[in-house]
């Protein structure tokens, strides 16, 4: 997954004591450590849009900060949706002026998991 994200003109690699990371525009939206898992940062606004879907997706699970999400990668159709992920973590996280999502405040999904 890493090598097709390395040839993404709008993401940068960083190498972390703790896996790999990369950054659009100087912010981290991803998060691999090599255990077939991945973090994304995709904001509170998105989560939340997205709660109901993301509820019924099993691989993907709320991250440990605000507005990340944590998704099990295991096989190509995983794949396929960690790379759309992505792209909507790079388009999300645009400077301010140009999201059209907010960053901050923490997410409601955990509670609509848990009333599931």
């Amino acid at each position: 997954m890493a090598a097709q994200l390395i040839g993404w003109p709008d993401l940068a690699l960083k190498r972390t004591r703790k896996g790999l990371g990369f950054r659009a525009r100087g912010r981290e939206i991803v998060r691999m450590r090599g255990d077939h898992t991945a973090e994304l940062l995709l904001t509170t606004a998105v989560i939340d849009r997205w709660a109901r879907v993301l509820t019924d997706c099993r691989r993907v699970t709320p991250g440990r900060d605000a507005g990340w999400v944590t998704m099990a990668i295991d096989g190509r159709a995983d794949a396929e949706l960690f790379l759309s992920l992505v792209s909507v973590a790079i388009k999300v996280n645009q400077p301010r002026d140009r999201s059209p999502f907010p960053v901050s405040r923490a997410s409601r999904w955990p509670d609509v998991r848990r009333s599931r």
